[in-house]
């Protein structure tokens, strides 16, 4: 059974704030370094409103430049963001008796950090599918006013001082906890993490993210039918 309310979305929200706050502080810092890039005020918010997506944001501020390499951005972006198939795979027998309209929306919204927690109180039995709602929007509130933010304070902060090359791997980092269900779990993710890092150095591109999910889903699906 699936049910979409308003209370499931306050409930979304409420459960993501810590991450919120912390994705806040990681929008400052995406903010200070796109305008140290060239980017305008409005350029920086527009793409934290519609790209929503911290790797690939920080993918594109890499590759900053004039004139834009519009093609290689795409690519890159869409091997950073392409974990976003199994994300929503993963989801598809919950929102499936939904009306598209709001399965669309929730969609939209989808980050590794909702989808953690939405994924987590799913697990508990929750049936509530506004939760990915509710907590996607509270996160991209966040996300869009922090870039804002870091952006038009970029001239009085230094990114060096906001730490920023921890600030990606600790976001991360905070959202196993609402994903983790015990020791079974350590041989995928060492599996995933394996996959990754030896695609990274031999595969051309950002094949390493689907190839370390792959392979890590594929062992947890072997583990699981034991």
């Amino acid at each position: 059974m699936t049910t979409f309310t308003s209370a499931g979305m306050r409930t979304g929200a409420f459960l993501i704030w810590p991450i919120a706050v912390s994705g806040f502080f990681f929008a400052v810092a995406v903010g200070v370094i796109s305008r140290n890039v060239g980017m305008t005020w409005l350029e920086a918010v527009t793409m934290s409103g519609f790209v929503f997506a911290g790797a690939s944001q920080v993918a594109i501020i890499d590759l900053w430049q004039d004139p834009l390499p519009l093609l290689i951005i795409a690519i890159t972006t869409l091997g950073i963001n392409s974990r976003m198939l199994l994300m929503g795979a993963s989801i598809r027998e919950w929102f499936a008796p939904l009306p598209r309209h709001l399965t669309w929306i929730s969609l939209f919204f989808l980050t590794d950090a909702n989808w953690a927690v939405a994924i987590s109180e799913r697990r508990k039995g929750a049936t509530d599918a506004g939760i990915l709602l509710g907590s996607g929007i509270a996160l991209w509130f966040s996300w869009v006013f922090g870039t804002g933010l870091g952006h038009a304070l970029g001239a009085a902060l230094d990114p060096k001082a906001l730490a920023f090359d921890v600030l990606l791997p600790a976001f991360f980092v905070i959202m196993i906890k609402p994903i983790w269900t015990g020791r079974k779990q350590i041989l995928p993710w060492l599996v995933a993490a394996a996959g990754a890092i030896l695609a990274n150095e031999f595969v051309p591109g950002e094949a390493h993210v689907v190839i370390g999910g792959i392979a890590g889903s594929l062992v947890g699906g072997l583990l699981r039918e034991r």
